[in-house]
């Protein structure tokens, strides 16, 4: 059967499995700033697997992308969403459907020979994770000063307007960029381009955890 050329040909040999565009779009940015600092990040591709739905589905086909065949390892990120324990049994799933390595628990590596493998979820990074997201990563570590008194300020306006009865369903979503709303610097910009404008930390301790895990997959 011959190859499938599909926008995510594989050019690189470890893998970064990303959920949507804005946690590939952070990753692709992520990867930069550490090429910029030193070495071993070089040969990272973050791709966008879609939606959690569509993980099993993504693994299965994935073998058919041109490039597959120099994959070495290949890393899974997800939010947590609203229950960790569900969102690890998840991918779990999908990488046993699919006869991946199956990693104990995130930020474990497992290998077959073949391929290493290995994930985790936002926000936290680590081994024990909770629920949230890459959004609720974000607004944990936004780099501005007195940024919590802000937020706070923003959850206030957010309860009025609840108040009044309007629903919030992606509330970490609605904070995020209300913040970003009452910025002069990233006001106009998508999570990924504020994050590449200097709005996030990427020092903090979860980004320090993916970063090990980084170096460590390479290594497996």
């Amino acid at each position: 059967m011959s190859k499938r050329k599909n926008k995510n040909e594989f050019k690189e040999p470890n893998i970064i499995l990303c959920e949507g565009a804005d946690a590939t779009y952070f990753m692709i940015k992520y990867l930069e700033y550490l090429r910029k600092r030193e070495d071993g990040f070089k040969h990272f591709m973050a791709v966008d697997f879609g939606g959690n739905d569509e993980l099993k589905g993504f693994l299965a086909d994935i073998k058919l992308y041109t490039g597959y065949e120099q994959v070495a390892s290949m890393l899974i990120l997800r939010d947590a969403e609203l229950s960790f324990d569900s969102s690890v049994q998840s991918i779990k799933s999908a990488l046993s459907s699919n006869d991946y390595p199956v990693p104990v628990s995130p930020n474990d590596i497992t290998s077959n020979g073949t391929i290493s493998v290995a994930f985790s979820l936002f926000p936290k990074l680590c081994k024990e994770g909770s629920s949230g997201t890459l959004e609720n990563l974000v607004i944990d570590n936004l780099n501005e000063a007195d940024v919590d008194k802000i937020l706070d300020d923003v959850d206030a306006f957010l309860i009025s307007l609840q108040a009044k009865g309007r629903h919030f369903t992606w509330l970490h979503k609605s904070k995020l960029y209300t913040y970003f709303s009452i910025t002069n610097d990233y006001v106009t910009k998508k999570l990924s381009e504020a994050t590449e404008a200097g709005a996030f930390n990427f020092e903090c301790e979860e980004m320090k955890s993916l970063k090990s895990l980084l170096q460590n997959i390479v290594g497996s």
